[in-house]
C-alpha cells in the first residue's frame, strides 16, 4: 500500500485527504499537524487513516509526502524532514507563491528526494477543516513545477495523484506562474483588504456595517483569510504583486477621472466605455472565451452579442447593445 503524508492538516491538507481515501486507489493517508487538536479533527472527520505526532514517524515510511502548509513555514520543515525521508520518496507543496519554495527545494533537498512544486486552484476565500470537503479539487486546474533534478518517476507520482484528487495537472513555468497568480488570486487579496480597511475607517463605520450585504461579503472575503497565510504569500511574491497592484491602480485612476466628469445631464463619458469592456471580458472569461474572439451575432457581429442573448437575454442585451457604439468612439 502507498503512503501519503500530508503535513498540516487545515483546508486544503484536510480536503485532500478526503479526496485520496474517496479515491479508494489503495492509499494510506497519514496526517501531522503541530497542532494537536487539528489533527485530532483530522482524524475524526475522516481526513485520514492514522495520524503521527512526531514528525519523524509521520514521514519516514511515505512515498508522497504534501506540504499543505503557510508558505513561510516551508523552509524549516525542509530542513527537518529531508534526513528522515527514505530515498526516491517524492515532495510536493500547495504554497500559493512558487519562486521561492523552487529556491528553498534546490538549497534543501537531497538529489535522492524528487521535490515537484503544486498549487490546487482551489479553496480561495475559505478557511478552516469545516469548509474541507473531498470534491474541493473536482474539475480545477492544478499547475506543477518539477525541480530541475527531479526524477521522472517523481513527477509520475504527483502527476497521479493530482488526477486522483479530481484535478487536471498543468505544466508551468514559475515565474509565468507567480506573475498569473499575482494578477487574479495575491493582488485581489490586497484589493480586499484595502476595501475593508477603507471602510472599516470610517467615523460611520458601525452604521456603514448595517447597509453592508452581499456585494460587501463578496469582495471582502479574501481579507478574512488567516493573515499568517497571507503575510507569506505577500512575502514571497512582492515584485509580481507590485506590477499587478500598479496596473489596478491604473485602471482605478481612469475610473475615477471618468466618474468625476461624468455629466449629470445625462451625456456618456468614458466611463459606460470601461464598465462596458470590464463586463465584456468578465462575461467572455466565464464563458470560456478567448477575448479576441469573434462570432458571427446581430448587426454588431460580436462573441459578447451572441454570448449575452444566451446568459442575459434579449431584452437586456437591446438595452446594453447602445454601448458598443459608443465605446468604439471612445476608448479602445
Amino acid at each position: 500500500m502507498t503512503q501519503v503524508t500530508i503535513i498540516g492538516l487545515g483546508l486544503i491538507g484536510s480536503s485532500i485527504g478526503m479526496a485520496l481515501r474517496s479515491a479508494r486507489k489503495g492509499v494510506k493517508v497519514v496526517g501531522f499537524d503541530h497542532n494537536s487538536a487539528t489533527q485530532s479533527r483530522a482524524k475524526k472527520i475522516g481526513a485520514v487513516d492514522d495520524v503521527e505526532w512526531r514528525l519523524d514517524k509521520a514521514v519516514q515510511d511515505a512515498h508522497l509526502v504534501v506540504l499543505a502548509v503557510p508558505v513561510l513555514e516551508i523552509p524549516t520543515l525542509l530542513d527537518n524532514m529531508v534526513g528522515w525521508l527514505k530515498p526516491g520518496t517524492t515532495i510536493t507543496d500547495t504554497a500559493t507563491t512558487k519562486a521561492r519554495v523552487m529556491e528553498w527545494a534546490a538549497e534543501k533537498v537531497p538529489e535522492s528526494i524528487g521535490f515537484i512544486g503544486g498549487h490546487p486552484l482551489a479553496g480561495g476565500g475559505l478557511s478552516g477543516q469545516d469548509a474541507a470537503s473531498p470534491d474541493m479539487f473536482t474539475g480545477v486546474a492544478y499547475p506543477l513545477m518539477p525541480a530541475i533534478r527531479a526524477p521522472e518517476l517523481c513527477v509520475q507520482t504527483v502527476v497521479e495523484f493530482v488526477q486522483m484528487l479530481g484535478a487536471t495537472p498543468r505544466f508551468v513555468d514559475v515565474s509565468e506562474h507567480d506573475s498569473y497568480i499575482a494578477a487574479v488570486s495575491n493582488g485581489p487579496l490586497l484589493m480586499s483588504s484595502a476595501l475593508v480597511l477603507a471602510a472599516s475607517k470610517s467615523p460611520a463605520w458601525a452604521e456603514i456595517g448595517k447597509f453592508a450585504s452581499a456585494e460587501f461579503d463578496n469582495l471582502s472575503r479574501l481579507a478574512g483569510m488567516d493573515p499568517e497565510i497571507t503575510y507569506g504569500i505577500c512575502k514571497t511574491n512582492p515584485d509580481m504583486m507590485l506590477h499587478w497592484l500598479d496596473s489596478y491602480m491604473e485602471e482605478l485612476t481612469g475610473l475615477r477621472q471618468a466618474l468625476a466628469t461624468i455629466d449629470s445631464d445625462g451625456e456618456e463619458n468614458d466611463l459606460k466605455a470601461r464598465l462596458t469592456e470590464a463586463w465584456e471580458q468578465r462575461l467572455r472569461w466565464s464563458a470560456g472565451v478567448s477575448p479576441d474572439t469573434e462570432m458571427p451575432g446581430d448587426e454588431t457581429g460580436t462573441m459578447t452579442d451572441s454570448l449575452g442573448q444566451m446568459f442575459l437575454g434579449g431584452a437586456l442585451m437591446g438595452r446594453l447593445r447602445g454601448s458598443r457604439g459608443h465605446k468604439k468612439d471612445g476608448r479602445n
